[in-house]
């Protein structure tokens, strides 16, 4: 690993500690160096506030220092004003000779006007360092801007026989549960990260999840339901209703800004989005219980297995589908 990719590879690190808490900003890190020291770190920490270029500066104990300096950052500086002033011009009043950057920003309101504001201002600008891993840290942005929809995560839970629910036509409500405490701690930190959760109509009825972050610190998703006519459905407090239709939920959530979103089920909803191939990652965790009947839980036909651990006696299984760019 040479200079350049060290220090991104620390932005990063820097930019994760913000996951949940920037959106629909990107998750950004900046590390400014000099004489190969590192004199200041920065990462966006919370949508509204500053962004990471800012927060290294401030960092920095002698700013006298910045014109001698490089500053590295995992996405491109902004060009234009939003909820604060544009890091692009603050890199130039600062007087940095040369800019290292991770990715370029898909938004169409930057999209290489950050990259060449710093380059007609004679700053030596460096691009593509690691771009494939600091793509996958803003892998929600960069779906939501490509793709014109909310990167899809699918999760369910399934009996070590593959099973994902009871028979209901005797036991048409309740919850039967399949995971254990530390599973179900897990799946609270996942809805942290993300900006929304979907759940079809039927799972609404059967269980009346309440679908929040009460296991885990972090603020709640917005909460999505799936039913076939929601413009006549009646109401449900606290939840927005949407098109069963993957294509046209999905434009919903796009049209609300939501840049992610969590599909927890049931088995219909969960195979219309498999079916459509509207989905990037799926998660399936797996008890050691053993129904021998009931709703069988979805196979997947695509994707890659990418990660696989236990918590306890349960399987956590992490599958990715497609990446952002791709």
């Amino acid at each position: 690993m040479n200079t350049d990719e060290r220090y991104i590879r620390r932005c990063i690190e820097l930019a994760q500690k913000g996951l949940g808490n920037v959106q629909p900003n990107p998750m950004v890190g900046a590390v400014i160096v000099c004489d190969g020291q590192i004199i200041g770190e920065g990462y966006h920490q919370k949508y509204g506030e500053a962004h990471a270029e800012i927060n290294a500066i401030n960092a920095v104990t002698d700013p006298s220092l910045l014109r001698r300096s490089t500053i590295y950052v995992s996405l491109e500086p902004c060009s234009h004003y939003g909820k604060t002033p544009p890091c692009a011009d603050k890199l130039i009043e600062m007087g940095f000779p040369r800019v290292v950057i991770g990715s370029t920003d898909p938004n169409e309101k930057v999209n290489g006007r950050g990259i060449a504001k710093l380059r007609a201002a004679g700053i030596d600008v460096t691009i593509g360092i690691l771009k494939k891993d600091c793509d996958e840290l803003n892998k929600r942005f960069f779906t939501y801007h490509l793709k014109k929809r909310p990167y899809v995560i699918l999760k369910w839970a399934q009996t070590a026989d593959g099973y994902m629910d009871i028979d209901r036509t005797d036991n048409p409500n309740g919850k039967y549960w399949i995971t254990n405490d530390k599973v179900k701690v897990l799946t609270h930190r996942w809805r942290s990260e993300e900006q929304a959760i979907l759940i079809g109509y039927n799972t609404y009825v059967n269980d009346k999840p309440q679908l929040t972050t009460r296991l885990w610190p972090g603020k709640s998703p917005a909460r999505y339901i799936a039913c076939q006519k929601p413009e006549s459905a009646e109401p449900i407090n606290g939840f927005t209703l949407v098109p069963e239709e993957p294509e046209e939920a999905l434009q919903r959530l796009y049209d609300d800004k939501m840049q992610s979103v969590i599909i927890e089920g049931g088995r219909k909803t969960l195979e219309r989005f498999l079916r459509c191939g509207l989905w990037d990652e799926a998660r399936i965790l797996t008890g050691d219980q053993t129904w021998g009947a009931g709703t069988a839980a979805p196979i997947l036909t695509e994707g890659v297995c990418v990660e696989t651990f236990m918590l306890d006696n349960n399987r956590v299984e992490l599958h990715t589908h497609s990446y952002p760019n791709s």
